[in-house]
């Protein structure tokens, strides 16, 4: 495969022609928060948060693919202030404790937070929900909690080349995971909770 050089934060790096930025920039150690990405799946962009900077220009890394020559900033004010934006408003709707969370210490929502440097007592400010939405416990092996769920869909991407079990229904703060229509339809395969980056999707036994 074709190789290029290029440039992300001042540091020199090669890459294979049809990667995208994001998965450059990951494989040589260059941290750029994201939530919706999973190498087996395609790149969807929803979560907006893999914001760089190439000539100028504001892209999403996951969805670039990388160039000779680039130069890349993966930190600026702008990308800064879009960033946090995002990740402050998804906060301020997910449970603001992380203690006794099953996901915690590999929780990527919690991995970016300290990266940014998010503070809770601002993200309280903004109006999180007065009430918590109910867990959906019908699968036999797992359940969903949509109050932990940051709506990536790496689990109805995934399902979606499975069984097509998973969708996406409501708008809003009510979005949330559900069963198309049939819950019979899962395989239990499991797939969907191990790609889950928070704990949105949480196996029975660890409850």
């Amino acid at each position: 495969m074709d190789k290029v050089t290029l440039n992300i934060d001042g540091q020199e790096v090669t890459a294979d022609k049809e990667t995208t930025v994001l998965q450059t920039a990951l494989h040589n150690d260059i941290y750029i928060p994201h939530l919706c990405y999973h190498p087996d799946l395609k790149p969807s962009g929803v979560c907006r948060l893999c914001m760089v900077e190439i000539e100028g220009k504001i892209v999403f890394s996951c969805r670039t693919p990388v160039e000779q020559g680039m130069v890349i900033k993966t930190k600026t004010p702008e990308i800064e202030k879009a960033r946090r934006t995002n990740i402050e408003m998804l906060v301020a709707n997910h449970h603001i404790s992380c203690r006794g969370c099953p996901g915690r210490g590999q929780c990527a929502l919690q991995k970016i937070m300290a990266f940014i440097h998010i503070d809770k007592k601002r993200v309280r400010r903004l109006r999180p929900p007065k009430e918590e939405l109910p867990q959906d416990n019908l699968n036999p092996f797992f359940d969903y909690d949509p109050n932990k769920c940051v709506v990536c869909e790496i689990c109805v991407r995934t399902c979606e080349e499975i069984q097509h079990a998973l969708n996406i229904v409501g708008r809003g703060y009510s979005t949330k995971i559900a069963f198309n229509g049939d819950s019979s339809k899962c395989e239990s395969c499991m797939e969907c909770v191990a790609r889950c980056p928070v704990a949105g999707l949480i196996p029975k036994e660890n409850k």
